[in-house]
C-alpha cells in the first residue's frame, strides 16, 4: 500500500513537470535614429515602471516631459517648461558640494582647517539657485524636491594615500605629529564627520522633510573596477571592503552619520573603454555593485548609469565621447532590477551637442520598455532568483541569468556578453523542480515569461540536484508548521520530522542535510489538509 501511494506521488510529480508555457516576443521593435541631436521618444508607446528612474540626459528643448511618459519617474535636467513640474518628479544632482576654492577639503581633500561658515554660505546659495528653478519656491531658501543627490567626491580612499597627505605642510602641525596609524584613523573619522555636514546644514535650515537624500557613488561597498581583489565572502562580511565614511567606527559595520542621512544608496558602475579587449567591467560588474550593497545594507539601491564608456586604464587614449554598445545600453535598462535595484539614475555629462547621434538613448529606452511589459512581476509579493552571484559571473566571464517569480510564473532575463554576434548559447535555467532550456542569440538580452507547472502554493526546494544539503522554503503568508517525510526510490521512509518552530521564531525556511546515497528521493510535507510533494536528486 505504501509503495502504491509512492508510485502515485511520482506520477503526480512528473506529470506536473511535463509542461511549461512561455511569452517571449517583444510586442514592439524600435528604429534607431540616424539624425543627430534628437531622441525619437515618439516612436515608443507610452509606458511606466514600478521603480524610481531618474532622467538626467539631454532634453533638446523638450516641453512635453517625454521621459516621464516613457518609463522615467523623475527629471534632473530641466527646460523652461518645467517651472511647474510636480514635486514628485523633481530630482537634482547637487554638483560641487565640496568645491570651494581655497578650502582644504576641495584643494587637497583634507578635513582639517576648513571654514564651514564659507561652505554654509555656498550651500545656501546653491539651494536658492535650485529653488529658483520652480514657480512654487522662487525666492525661497530651499527647493521642494523629491530627490537631492549629492556629488561630493572629495575623499582620499586608501591608507597609503592618506599617509601621503601627512607630509603636506598645510596640514595643521598637531595632525602631522601623529603616528601613521593615528593619522590615518583621525583622517577617516574627521572626513566622515565632514561628509555629514552638508545634509545636516540643510536639515537645520528647513529643507522639506520629505526630501530623499543620496550621494553619487557613495555606498558602503567600495567602488572598484576589479571586485576580485577580495573574495565574495569578504565583500559580504569584512569591514575592509567598506567605505570608511559609510562605516560605524564602533562596530566596524555599515553605519555612521553620513550613511544614516542617505535615504537610499547610489553606487555607480560604468563600462570601460578597454572592454573591447579586456573582459571587464561588464553587466556582471554592475550587478555586483547592486548585490554587494544590498547584502551590506537594508536601504534601497538606485544605480547610477552612463551610456558612454569610462576611461578605466591609464593606457587608454580615448576621449569621453564614445558610446557604449547598444546591447549594453538595452541590458542596463533591464538587469539591475533582477539583482535587487529599486531605481536607476541615467546620467549624462553637461555637454550634449546637437551634432552627436543619440540613438544610444533609444536602445536604453527600449530596454525599459521591454521590462515594462512584465512590470507586474515587480509589485506585491515576488521573489528574485539569483542562482549564481554576480561576483562569480564576473570571475568566470560566463552567461548571466536572473529570474523573478510571482504567483505561478517566472520571468527570466539572460545574456552572454562573450558570445560572437552570430553565435547562439544554450542555457538551462532552473527554479526548484522546474527547468527550461533557452537559447541566447549573440549578445542580445533574453527576456521571457514562463508558466511554472505548479508551485504548490509557493513552496520551493533548492538547490536541486544537490549533495544532500538543500532548503525547503515557503513564500506565502504564514510559516512552516507540519510534518516532513522523505522516501527513497523504493518507497522506504529515510527521514521523518514534525517541524514546529519556536514561538519566538517564525520560520518559512527549513534546511536539510540528507546523508543518503546518490539517487532520487521524494519529500512530502503535510500541514493540516495541505500536502506538498517535491522530488529530490542527490549527487554525491
Amino acid at each position: 500500500m505504501q509503495n502504491r501511494s509512492f508510485i502515485t506521488l511520482f506520477c503526480l510529480l512528473f506529470g506536473r513537470l511535463a509542461f511549461a508555457q512561455s511569452d517571449c516576443q517583444p510586442s514592439f521593435q524600435y528604429t534607431p535614429s540616424t539624425q543627430n541631436g534628437v531622441i525619437n521618444w515618439g516612436q515608443f508607446p507610452e509606458f511606466s515602471l514600478p521603480f524610481k528612474i531618474v532622467y538626467n540626459g539631454p532634453r533638446f528643448k523638450d516641453a512635453d516631459r517625454l521621459p516621464l511618459k516613457h518609463g522615467f519617474t523623475h527629471l534632473a535636467n530641466f527646460t523652461a517648461a518645467d517651472v511647474n513640474l510636480p514635486q514628485q518628479n523633481r530630482a537634482i544632482l547637487w554638483g560641487g558640494v565640496a568645491s570651494l576654492a581655497g578650502q582644504p577639503w576641495y584643494e587637497i581633500e583634507s578635513p582639517w582647517a576648513n571654514d564651514l561658515t564659507k561652505y554654509k554660505q555656498k550651500w545656501t546659495d546653491d539651494m536658492k539657485g535650485m529653488a529658483g528653478l520652480f514657480t512654487d519656491t522662487q525666492g525661497k531658501a530651499m527647493p521642494n524636491l523629491d530627490i537631492l543627490m549629492l556629488d561630493i567626491e572629495r575623499e582620499i580612499p586608501t591608507d597609503p594615500s592618506i599617509r601621503g597627505l601627512k607630509s603636506n605642510q598645510s596640514i595643521p602641525a598637531q595632525y602631522r605629529a601623529l603616528s601613521d596609524i593615528d593619522f590615518t584613523e583621525r583622517y577617516k573619522r574627521d572626513l566622515s564627520k565632514l561628509y555629514a555636514e552638508p545634509i545636516t546644514y540643510l536639515q537645520q535650515n528647513s529643507i522639506p522633510s520629505t526630501t530623499n537624500f543620496a550621494s553619487y557613488s557613495d555606498a558602503p561597498i567600495k567602488n572598484t573596477e576589479f571586485p576580485l581583489n577580495y573574495t565574495w565572502q569578504e565583500w559580504l562580511t569584512s569591514d575592509k571592503v567598506l567605505n570608511y565614511y559609510m562605516k560605524d567606527t564602533i562596530t566596524n559595520q555599515t553605519g555612521g552619520k553620513f550613511y544614516q542621512q542617505n535615504t537610499f544608496l547610489a553606487p555607480s558602475a560604468y563600462f570601460c573603454y578597454e572592454y573591447s579587449s579586456l573582459p571587464y567591467p561588464n553587466i556582471a560588474y554592475q550587478l555586483f555593485q547592486i548585490e554587494a550593497n544590498v547584502a551590506r545594507s537594508n536601504k534601497d539601491v538606485m544605480l547610477f548609469q552612463w551610456l558612454t564608456y569610462n576611461k578605466c586604464q591609464p593606457s587608454s587614449t580615448y576621449g569621453f565621447n564614445v558610446n557604449i554598445k547598444k546591447y549594453l545600453a538595452e541590458a542596463q535598462g533591464i538587469f539591475p532590477f533582477f539583482s535587487g535595484a529599486k531605481g536607476l539614475w541615467l546620467w549624462e555629462g553637461p555637454s550634449t551637442p546637437d551634432t552627436v547621434n543619440y540613438s544610444i538613448y533609444e536602445s536604453y529606452i527600449y530596454g525599459l520598455y521591454r521590462l515594462s511589459q512584465f512590470k507586474d512581476f515587480f509589485t506585491g509579493n515576488y521573489r528574485l532568483v539569483i542562482p549564481k552571484t554576480a561576483y562569480d559571473h564576473f570571475k568566470d566571464q560566463d552567461a548571466v541569468w536572473r529570474g523573478v517569480v510571482k504567483g505561478n510564473e517566472i520571468l527570466i532575463a539572460a545574456i552572454n556578453e562573450f558570445a560572437s554576434d552570430g553565435a547562439t548559447t544554450e542555457l538551462t535555467v532552473r527554479y526548484g523542480d522546474w527547468s527550461q532550456k533557452i537559447t541566447l542569440k549573440g549578445k542580445e538580452t533574453f527576456l521571457c515569461k514562463f508558466t511554472l507547472p505548479d508551485l504548490q502554493n509557493n513552496y520551493v526546494l533548492y538547490p536541486n540536484p544537490s549533495n544532500g544539503k538543500y532548503t525547503f522554503e515557503y513564500y506565502g503568508e504564514g510559516y512552516l508548521k507540519g510534518d516532513f517525510k522523505i522516501f527513497d526510490a523504493l518507497g522506504r521512509e529515510v527521514y521523518s520530522e514534525n517541524y514546529t518552530p519556536a514561538s519566538s521564531y517564525i520560520s518559512r525556511k527549513k534546511e536539510f542535510d540528507l546523508k543518503q546515497p546518490s539517487g532520487t528521493y521524494i519529500l512530502k510535507y503535510v500541514e493540516g489538509e495541505k500536502s506538498i510533494i517535491k522530488k529530490i536528486i542527490i549527487n554525491q
